[in-house]
């Protein structure tokens, strides 16, 4: 069975309607819905937004279903000049950003980083192309925080200029899936571009198209 995360409610809604045989329970605020898609077994929960949130929706869901493997998906903002809106980064890394005990530990007490999956990373490599969707495969900087200053950027890619995208849950499932010793890959597309200065599409536009995006690039992953 495949665990898969989202933070909003018209991402699972959007991956639901292509599924099969769906049972819904709801335990301790998160939404979790089984059935099929492609030919895998699937379970998704609806988390909420931010870092505890999603891990109290991966631990739940490790706990309850015993997936396979964990998949973060959802929105993130660009932090490349090259990049796009709608985009699709694939992480080959996730940061926790936010994490900073440097006061201790010096400059090793900044963030912490966990290794996506060689083999989910080449599945969704694999996906987006069959769909034509622009991709890079990255690190995926996760903090409880809505980046909306300038110094807030700067801080970012001081710290992990690696980083091609920040958003608000993938880190924490990342580390929940090494507590359980799974793999786990996070998908993200760009709502907007950091470095950019208009960002061209609404966004509770761009949600529902983002995640119809999503639920065909997973509906293709599932049948790999």
């Amino acid at each position: 069975m495949i665990g898969l995360i989202a933070a909003m409610p018209q991402e699972i809604d959007a991956i639901s309607a292509r599924m099969e045989t769906i049972s819904i329970c709801k335990v301790a605020d998160v939404e979790f819905r089984t059935g099929t898609l492609g030919n895998k077994n699937l379970v998704i929960a609806l988390s909420g937004v931010g870092k505890v949130h999603a891990a109290i929706a991966a631990t739940l869901m490790c706990q309850l279903y015993q997936p396979e493997c964990l998949i973060s998906i959802g929105v993130a903002g660009g932090l490349c000049d090259e990049q796009e809106v709608g985009d699709l980064v694939i992480s080959n890394e996730a940061i926790q950003a936010d994490f900073d005990t440097s006061f201790i530990d010096g400059p090793e007490g900044i963030g912490q980083v966990f290794k996506a999956d060689a083999g989910l990373i080449d599945r969704a490599e694999q996906a987006a192309q069959k769909h034509g969707i622009p991709y890079r495969v990255g690190a995926v900087a996760t903090q409880d925080l809505f980046m909306a200053h300038p110094d807030d950027y700067a801080r970012l890619m001081k710290n992990f200029p690696q980083a091609a995208c920040s958003e608000m849950e993938g880190g924490a499932v990342a580390q929940v899936a090494d507590a359980f010793g799974l793999p786990f890959v996070i998908l993200r597309t760009l709502s907007d571009v950091v470095v950019h200065e208009d960002n061209p599409v609404e966004f509770s536009t761009f949600s529902i198209a983002s995640s119809q995006k999503a639920a065909s690039l997973l509906e293709t992953f599932c049948s790999l």
